[in-house]
């Protein structure tokens, strides 16, 4: 079975922003809120902390600003952007860890999860990475499935070119 997680954006689905203050202003129920979505805590960086999504903690994650630094929204563009690269460009795609959905104001992300160890056993990490990859190192990468990517991509600042260009890593 194929699951595909199915997300809307919260203020679709009541009736007004009254209801939604109302809701918010309550940290009994935000409490829970945030106890019913987040699971184990798996890893964090500067700006951000990582749960697993305990819908299916084994598929998803859930990125949380700790701090408004848009990481989440600067990640999510990039994410969007990407999906239209077509024909010479679309290898791109295949070095993404995908979103599944960001919150409005940018602080909590979903994306899929990666693992340290490929699905393949024996296969080891890449020799190379694209050149557009500014923080790499061990954390920010993992597999899903087969496919070596980066989940931890907020602060690219060189991917304007789209250049098949690669630079070698020591892992």
């Amino acid at each position: 079975m194929n699951k595909q997680l199915k997300m809307v954006r919260l203020e679709n689905l009541l009736n007004s922003t009254q209801e939604l203050c109302s809701i918010s202003n309550n940290q009994d129920v935000n409490t829970d809120l945030i106890l019913m979505m987040c699971g184990k805590k798996i890893g964090g960086g500067q700006f951000r902390d990582v749960y697993g999504f305990n819908i299916d903690p084994d598929r998803w994650v859930i990125k949380m600003e700790t701090s408004n630094t848009s990481c989440n929204i600067a990640e999510y563009l990039l994410w969007d952007e990407i999906q239209g690269l077509k024909g010479s460009l679309a290898w791109v795609k295949e070095w993404f860890a995908p979103i599944q959905w960001v919150s409005p104001n940018g602080r909590i992300l979903i994306m899929e999860r990666t693992k340290e160890e490929p699905k393949t056993k024996g296969k080891l990490r890449p020799k190379k990475v694209p050149d557009f990859f500014m923080d790499v190192k061990w954390d920010n990468f993992g597999w899903i499935g087969d496919r070596f990517v980066c989940h931890d991509y907020g602060f690219i600042n060189r991917f304007i070119k789209y250049e098949k260009k690669f630079k070698v890593i020591n892992w």
